[in-house]
């Protein structure tokens, strides 16, 4: 089936080079000086003598007319496809401009591309069908989510025919939901490879090889071998991830030239890289180790766990310890209260909220709760979101104050519930625990949705992260670890997987100033997502305009010489870097600190159970400090 469609892939690349004007891609402008020039005619002569007639002879038969050799494919052709929205990666908006040339994939207007788009497995398998050059069979109602009348439908009928897609379990194909790098890698297989193919060495190479599913590990090292995702896999393969649609412009291409060998396929292909990071945390593993495990001892930590961001990836991790003393071991998928750093998570779930249009940072809170708030010293200012993301919303401290809908809703709507200071100026900044409580219940009433949901529609589910902010509400509640504080008990596993929202998203509060249960490897991926404004593994999962919102600091140095951004707190020359944003965590016995560098695009997080609350000259917790200082001089 492969050479077919390789074969039609170059006939579609020759077709779209002859036919290549501005009237057949409707986004290339045609280049001046295209049209031949019209050929002038013939000087007049004087009629010659009429020859002597010649004898009847046999004609001869005609001559074959030499076909035209077909224009030679190039760059330069490839380069006058024009979309506003290209990536700045070159190598991939090439690929884009390659795949839009041949008429494999369009643009979702006329001059944008939408790259960062997601792929659907109906997109794909259309393009596939276009590639093959097949005809659509009859419809036979394969799947009953594939109705006879949709644009994907003949595509899908062909598929399916070619033994290209099988469904699901439940006999759904499930046609418009995002392609997974797993799924993509087994319908280019089927289509262009077929057989067996060999696979544990090929996927052992990658840190994740293992968790490539079994239906498609001959698949995924097929892909892998011949460079159809060198674009967008590195040493990790991610099996689970979506692909965006750049992506699969990228692999389209590689696809083009494992069949075809075309010259600007192949050179396209070599020129792909998910960029091999040489991880130093990685070639140093056992050093950080050693210094992680001395760390523990010397601060008198049950367990901990790090891990470790570069270049925008998650690289590595450690741990040491027991997630239960003396019986369970730490290990790299246990959950840690992750206490305040709840507060990054919240103020992340405000900017996906935002960017769906549900709330904006300045309006005034009082629409969501039905009641006016307002601080009576200032009534013409409103309590913003914003306000209560930076600590600056005047809310009285109420650290000991009920948490549930009712209380609090009361509590606002009273004068006594704020201070004198001013809303929203830096000078009234206090940090808020029980104002964290009101920002989370806030985000949930304005939108209808518990923030775990909010969180794992929008990044946690697409990540592969397990976490709540309420503990029972983790996957894997067999995992979530037992707190100490004092060598003693403090919160039991039990106890904590028992705690569950209220029936109705803004019901409690209780939650969000601290109750982030999660693995310091999920939170690395939150913070390598920060780190790179907004991208995680090649996909964007938030605007960089809301990742530039949430660094936003404030000038003024805070009395603890800290300053405050926008959720996230931030430091100058700590730990060798320029400006660290970061945030601590402390309560039951753990004490914790999440960190990352935007210039460098590194991070640390530390996740400790049972350890000494010391804090060292920078208000960072000790046994954080010191592992995240030798690390960061370690990756520098």
């Amino acid at each position: 089936m492969y050479k077919k469609l390789a074969a039609a892939v170059l006939c579609c690349c020759l077709a779209a080079a002859l036919l290549f004007t501005a009237s057949s891609v409707s986004n290339v402008s045609k280049a001046a000086g295209d049209s031949p020039e019209t050929p002038s005619p013939a000087p007049a002569m004087e009629p010659e003598e009429p020859a002597e007639e010649s004898p009847a002879q046999e004609p001869e038969e005609p001559e074959e007319p030499e076909e035209e050799p077909a224009p030679v494919l190039t760059l330069e052709a490839i380069r006058l496809v024009s979309f506003q929205d290209l990536p700045t990666d070159s190598s991939q908006a090439d690929c884009i401009r390659y795949a839009a040339y041949q008429g494999l994939l369009s643009g979702v207007t006329e001059d944008r591309f939408d790259p960062d788009g997601l792929a659907s497995l109906a997109s794909v398998v259309t393009v596939l069908h276009r590639m093959s050059g097949d005809g659509a069979p009859a419809y036979t109602g394969a799947f009953p989510d594939v109705p006879e009348d949709k644009w994907y439908t003949d595509a899908v009928s062909w598929a399916a025919q070619a033994g290209i897609v099988t469904g699901r379990s439940d006999g759904a194909l499930r046609p418009l939901e995002p392609v997974t790098r797993t799924q993509l890698a087994a319908l280019l297989y089927r289509c262009a490879a077929g057989g067996s193919q060999p696979y544990d060495e090929q996927l052992a190479n990658y840190t994740d090889g293992a968790s490539v599913p079994d239906y498609a590990r001959g698949p995924m090292a097929w892909a892998l071998e011949n460079r159809l995702f060198s674009g967008m896999i590195a040493n990790t393969i991610h099996p689970k991830l979506p692909v965006t649609r750049a992506q699969l412009a990228q692999a389209l291409v590689a696809l083009t030239a494992y069949g075809s060998e075309e010259p600007v396929a192949a050179a396209l292909t070599t020129q792909m890289s998910a960029k091999i990071a040489v991880s130093a945390s990685q070639d140093k593993h056992e050093d950080i180790q050693l210094l992680v495990d001395q760390a523990a001892s010397k601060y008198g930590a049950v367990g901990l766990q790090v891990a470790v961001v570069e270049d925008g990836h998650v690289t590595d991790a450690y741990t040491c310890g027991y997630a239960a003393k003396g019986q369970t071991p730490m290990t790299a998928e246990h959950k840690i209260r992750a206490a305040s750093i709840s507060k990054v998570a919240v103020g992340m779930a405000a900017m996906l909220l935002r960017e769906q249009g549900y709330i904006g940072l300045d309006q005034d809170i009082s629409a969501y709760w039905g009641v006016k708030i307002q601080n009576p010293t200032y009534p013409n200012i409103p309590i913003t979101i914003r306000s209560l993301l930076t600590h600056t919303s005047s809310i009285r401290v109420l650290d000991s104050a009920s948490r549930l809908y009712g209380p609090v809703k009361a509590q606002l709507s009273s004068p006594s519930g704020f201070t004198a200071k001013m809303p929203g100026a830096i000078s009234s900044w206090s940090y808020n625990n029980y104002g964290y409580a009101v920002l989370g219940m806030t985000l949930e009433l304005a939108s209808g949705q518990y923030l775990d949901a909010v969180m794992d529609s929008g990044m946690w589910d697409i990540m592969e992260i397990d976490a709540a902010f309420e503990g029972g509400r983790v996957d894997r509640k067999d995992l979530i670890a037992t707190l100490y504080q004092g060598g003693a008990v403090s919160r039991t596993a039990a106890a904590q997987a028992s705690y569950l929202p209220k029936d109705t998203p803004g019901g409690t509060g209780a939650f969000f100033q601290g109750g982030l249960t999660i693995s310091a490897r999920d939170l690395a991926k939150m913070a390598a997502l920060l780190a790179s404004d907004g991208y995680y593994e090649g996909l964007r999962l938030m605007q960089p305009e809301s990742v530039e919102l949430l660094e936003t600091r404030d000038d003024t140095l805070l009395p603890d010489g800290t300053y405050q951004a926008v959720a996230l707190r931030s430091q100058d020359n700590l730990y060798g870097r320029d400006r660290l944003y970061y945030h601590t965590g402390s309560a039951y016995g753990v004490y914790n600190l999440f960190s990352y560098d935007p210039a460098e695009r590194d991070g640390v997080v530390v996740l400790t159970v049972g350890a000494s609350g010391v804090k060292d000259d920078r208000n960072i917790y000790a046994v954080c400090s010191e592992i995240s200082q030798y690390i960061y001089e370690a990756i520098a």
